[in-house]
């Protein structure tokens, strides 16, 4: 059996075990896979995607190029030399651009690279607005809406919550928070009240001057810190997003559950809840299929049904 072929049945017993059927998908790239074992090739292309999509009718072929493209997605993880087929410099059909999924060691350069900002209230703004982002998966928007009320400490003392109420979907949600998030919270609270005694804003986390942060400040100074911590665009891995934390909290989050026993199906309805999805069929394209997912789905958990993409 080819490498190719071993890549395509992972590939495709982990997305049906995450509730995918794959029928029609599954029968394309078993076809494509044939034609790059017959032309003796390992590495998918553009070129050779395209060379063996031309052969079919003018209403398939994008549909077969799009399965190629989603397959090609998770052979890149393996193959860095991989290619994405792309048409006219753009994706086929309606593809988001494959995450990037922080380790823990990414994290740490980062919030490194956030505490060199100057003048210090901004380095503890974005160490701690990164830090919230990493452990709760809240979008960018939702945590700079975060008004300091919307901070609660649980009666017990231990952890608290966060009211989202401006969020993509209008749907308004709380989010738990760990002790350690709450102190770190709270310390960041006292720092910024010091730095600014007289307050124009209600808002949690704000700029060098005391506003709230805007959303064109948000991504330029993220790609300051990015480039500081060398998490820029290669040519087999795209460059990191503030969003990609919210993917990386999804993946990880299954991973650790389907680790420690748990169900798939039991979990999604809960994640798509947290994450303040319309359903779960909107939180399964945040899962991206990771080595590590995929060996966690493949050791412990049954092929389940699902509908086809």
């Amino acid at each position: 059996m080819s490498v190719l072929r071993e890549l395509l049945e992972s590939y495709l017993s982990t997305r049906r075990a995450l509730g995918f059927k794959l029928t029609e998908p599954g029968r394309v790239l078993g076809e494509f896979v044939d034609f790059m074992d017959d032309a003796g090739e390992t590495t998918i292309r553009h070129d050779l995607a395209t060379r063996w999509a031309a052969r079919f009718t003018r209403s398939t072929v994008l549909i077969r190029l799009n399965a190629v493209r989603q397959f090609a997605e998770h052979v890149a993880w393996f193959d860095p030399a991989t290619e994405v087929p792309v048409l006219d410099g753009r994706p086929y059909v309606n593809h988001r651009p494959r995450p990037h999924i922080y380790t823990t060691e990414q994290i740490d350069s980062l919030l490194h690279a956030a505490g060199r900002l100057t003048p210090t209230v901004r380095a503890a703004t974005w160490q701690t607005l990164l830090g919230l982002l990493a452990v709760t998966g809240l979008r960018i928007s939702e945590a700079r809406m975060l008004d300091d009320a919307d901070i609660t400490s649980d009666e017990s003392g231990d952890g608290g919550w966060a009211r989202i109420t401006e969020t993509k979907f209008g749907k308004s949600r709380i989010v738990p928070l760990h002790a350690s998030t709450m102190a770190a919270l709270m310390s960041y609270r006292r720092m910024r009240n010091e730095a600014f005694p007289t307050r124009s804003t209600k808002a949690l986390f704000v700029t060098r001057r005391g506003s709230r942060i805007a959303t064109s400040t948000a991504g330029s100074t993220f790609r300051q810190l990015r480039s500081l911590a060398g998490l820029t665009a290669t040519v087999s891995e795209p460059a990191a997003r503030l969003h990609d934390f919210r993917h990386s909290f999804a993946t990880n989050t299954l991973i650790g559950h389907i680790r420690s026993g748990g169900n798939v199906e039991e979990m999604m309805p809960v994640l798509s809840a947290w994450l303040g999805h319309v359903s779960p069929a909107s939180t399964y394209w945040y899962l991206s299929n990771t080595p590590e997912l995929a060996a966690a789905l493949g050791a412990q958990l049954p092929v389940i049904g699902g509908d086809d993409e």
